[in-house]
C-alpha cells in the first residue's frame, strides 16, 4: 500500500477518480431478457470467468497516450502484473 500511497501523491496531478474494487466474487452480474423494458435478471459472480481480474482503476487526465501509459508503468500493479490502459469516451 506504501507504493500506491507514493504513487497516488507523484501522480496527483493528472488523477481525477479511482477506486479499489472488493474481489470479483463479490460481483453481481445484471442482464435484462428481451432488451430494454424486459425482465431484470441477476447472479451472483463475476460476468466471465477468468484468471485475470479487474482490482481497481484510475482515471488520468493526460494529454496522450505515451503521458497515460508513463503513468500506468509507475503503477505498482504494472512491476509484476499488468495494467490496461483505455481512453474515455466523452459524449
Amino acid at each position: 500500500m506504501k507504493d500506491y500511497w507514493e504513487f497516488g501523491e507523484a501522480a496527483a496531478a493528472v488523477i481525477r477518480g479511482g477506486h479499489a474494487l472488493y474481489p470479483t466474487a463479490t460481483a453481481t452480474t445484471v442482464r435484462v431478457a428481451g432488451g430494454k423494458g424486459g425482465d431484470v435478471i441477476t447472479s451472483d459472480g463475476p460476468y466471465a470467468e477468468t484468471k485475470e481480474a479487474l482490482t481497481g482503476f484510475y482515471l488520468f487526465e493526460c494529454a496522450d497516450l505515451d503521458e497515460a501509459v508513463g503513468y500506468a508503468a509507475r503503477l505498482p500493479a504494472a512491476w509484476d502484473g499488468a495494467v490496461e490502459v483505455r481512453p474515455i469516451i466523452e459524449f
